[in-house]
């Protein structure tokens, strides 16, 4: 043995080679990416779920409003013709979707109003169909003078009659994300009641 060499302890541990270092870092690289990607998939999933909730409480608001405004528009219309309240409110709901007026969740109102000679718009006929916890907005039958609400004070003309209908529809949104909004903000919220009138 030479006495010039030092001597190698075996107890003293072996110094990590370059090579091992690399693959202990690569791995916790790894796994940082995938906790990474994780929380992009899930903040993701998240965005995509409120935005498909939108689009389908939206998409039901744009049909049943566009429902309302064609039933308002086709009552009005047949009223103005010659048709009975009655026979036009009929001619509404049997044109529009079963789950607009069904048992009795929305509401239709036709009415007539009539300025007299002398300048005073009263209601003159009303027919009522559906839920009864929504009222006229033009006003009740025999209202007259400031208790019928008209867009013009020239509507209708001296001695001539307006044939209005109503639609009133109350909207519940079928996800949550109305909530999330009213939680945002009451600007942004989806209304709860949806309405529409047609004159003629």
């Amino acid at each position: 043995m030479n006495p010039s060499l030092p001597l190698k302890r075996t107890s003293d541990p072996a110094a990590p080679s370059a090579a091992t270092l690399c693959v202990s870092s690569e791995r916790h690289f790894r796994g940082r990416r995938k906790g990474q990607a994780l929380m992009e998939f899930a903040m993701i999933v998240v965005i995509l779920a409120i935005m498909v909730m939108g689009l389908v409480d939206y998409g039901r608001l744009f049909v049943v409003r566009q429902v309302m405004v064609n039933a308002s528009r086709e009552g009005a219309n047949l009223a103005a013709r010659g048709t009975t309240l009655s026979n036009a409110v009929a001619a509404m709901i049997s044109t529009a979707p079963a789950m607009l007026f069904s048992n009795g969740y929305g509401t239709i109102i036709a009415s007539t109003v009539t300025r007299s000679g002398s300048g005073v718009a009263t209601v003159t006929g009303q027919v009522k169909y559906g839920a009864t916890n929504f009222l006229s907005r033009i006003g009740s039958l025999n209202a007259s003078g400031s208790s019928v609400t008209l867009p013009s004070n020239q509507l209708p003309q001296t001695n001539q009659t307006l044939y209005v209908t109503e639609v009133f529809y109350p909207f519940t949104p079928a996800t949550p994300v109305a909530n999330l909004m009213r939680f945002m903000s009451t600007n942004a919220a989806m209304p709860t009641s949806l309405y529409d009138v047609t004159f003629f």
